[in-house]
């Protein structure tokens, strides 16, 4: 196995762990939210509810940027994801089956990449 592959690997474990956390903690703050409004707290459960929502949208813009961040660590431009890739296959995936299906190759191929990358890669080989 490749580095490259390790490191999606264990980005992936990461990624799958903090996703569990924030769906465990979000059951919490709607039951929370639930129990809150049964009880006639309206106001706080408003609250509640409002915070958790800015803790998630939070935490998955810092997420993005760590993914986007690493990407670009590994794949500092375009061409270097491109020198990366068996272009005549993709050619031949977008010519015969269509740009949508070369685009799920690079994805594929390069995990992390973009979908606007993907797409640019995509229309320019």
């Amino acid at each position: 196995m490749d580095s490259g592959s390790e490191i999606h690997i264990e980005w992936r474990g990461g990624f799958v762990l903090n996703v569990v956390v924030m769906w465990i903690v979000g059951l919490i703050a709607l039951l929370v939210g639930i129990l809150l409004v049964v009880s006639g707290n309206h106001l706080i459960a408003g609250c509640v509810l409002l915070a958790w929502t800015v803790v998630d949208s939070v935490v998955s813009s810092v997420r993005r940027r760590k993914i986007h961040a690493e990407f670009r660590e590994r794949f500092p431009t375009s061409d270097d994801v491109a020198l990366s890739l068996d272009r005549e296959k993709i050619r031949r995936l977008r010519d015969d089956e269509g740009k949508v299906q070369a685009v799920r190759q690079v994805r594929r191929d390069v995990p992390g990449t973009p979908l606007v990358e993907a797409a640019n890669l995509v229309d320019k080989l």
